[in-house]
């Protein structure tokens, strides 16, 4: 009962959940690992990275940023494109800031790095200090605008970053201090003085805003009509832990080309997505149903460099999970 056959050379796993009204869903994800050669082609790598069960952060999931989230919600509307990695400083010679950017179908972005810099004294007041020179600096929310300030014995001076709480240079309103960090990284477009918000290519916790605004209203209406479902306004966008300009409109598909600038220590890689066709095959109450998964995440780590795909597809079962025998997975050839 609840086998999964993965005849493919890709990770695979398979869940049941319940959806948000509380409806049994059964949920089969396959992850490929592909590593990305010189020439822009990709290859199958021999280590092929599991399906996450969970969601997976740096550290203390209170204080950390997340690296991976949990492949297995019941669904996704559409792609998530993300990266982890490091900016590097252009031709190997250390610069005081740079900008990187990443171009895959729809999404075209843009952030700006640079090197550590603090609030000083000076004549006129604070003022930041000259950026430090660097090689190479990783791209972590930690190091972009958010964090928290404690600094006031007055509980209601202090704050914290919904967006981004584990990050740098946020005060609660009273301005920075001396010796306050400010953000390696920022949006290309934005300023310290005004508009500062917390920018990166990774992907967003669940209790970070503006994602947990979607999970929905917990309130003594909900916990007398609706508890423990989800509630009635919970939008499935939840489930996207991509930043909104990283989502493609649509369910993206292989052969894409992607274009990225200064996040490898050559300055520019080029590849285009691996094609991949699979086909699952799932027996529920005597009944084989044929069903193609989408993608549903690519996570881009030119570090390496790889890219790691996920597909994702879900059946409904409601009153029947007794009945549901598994789920085969096949890879079938690619056809445009």
């Amino acid at each position: 009962m609840f086998n999964l056959a993965n005849e493919t050379p890709y990770a695979a796993e398979r869940t049941l959940v319940c959806d948000k009204d509380g409806r049994d869903v059964w949920v089969v994800a396959v992850k490929g690992t592909f590593l990305i050669k010189p020439d822009g082609t990709t290859v199958l790598a021999d280590k092929q990275e599991p399906v996450e069960q969970s969601p997976v952060h740096f550290g203390d999931p209170l204080t950390s940023s997340l690296k991976y989230e949990c492949d297995l919600d019941y669904t996704k509307p559409t792609t998530d494109v993300l990266l982890h990695g490091h900016a590097y400083a252009p031709k190997g010679k250390p610069t005081t800031q740079v900008e990187v950017a990443m171009k895959l179908a729809s999404i075209d972005k843009a952030l700006r790095v640079t090197g550590d810099r603090s609030w000083q004294e000076g004549v006129l007041g604070l003022r930041l200090s000259e950026p430090e020179p660097f090689l190479k600096m990783p791209l972590l929310y930690e190091r972009s605008f958010g964090g928290t300030d404690l600094r006031s014995d007055h509980p209601k001076r202090r704050g914290w970053e919904p967006r981004n709480p584990v990050g740098t240079g946020y005060d609660a309103g009273s301005g920075p201090s001396p010796g306050q960090m400010a953000p390696n990284i920022e949006a290309a477009s934005s300023s310290l003085i005004r508009g500062q918000r917390p920018a990166g290519f990774g992907p967003i916790a669940r209790h970070w805003a503006p994602r947990a605004h979607l999970a929905g209203t917990y309130d003594a209406a909900w916990e007398q009509h609706r508890a423990p479902l989800l509630p009635k306004d919970f939008n499935e966008r939840f489930f996207q832990c991509a930043p909104e300009d990283q989502q493609t409109p649509q369910y993206l598909k292989g052969n894409k080309e992607v274009e990225l600038k200064n996040l490898t220590p050559d300055g520019e890689l080029k590849f285009r997505l691996p094609r991949v066709a699979l086909s699952l095959v799932t027996t529920l109450a005597g009944e084989e149903i044929r069903h193609r998964p989408k993608l549903h995440t690519v996570m881009i780590e030119p570090d390496v460099p790889r890219v790691i795909m996920v597909w994702h597809d879900s059946v409904p079962c409601a009153g029947r999970r007794m009945k549901l025998v598994g789920t085969s997975v096949v890879e079938k050839p690619y056809i445009n």
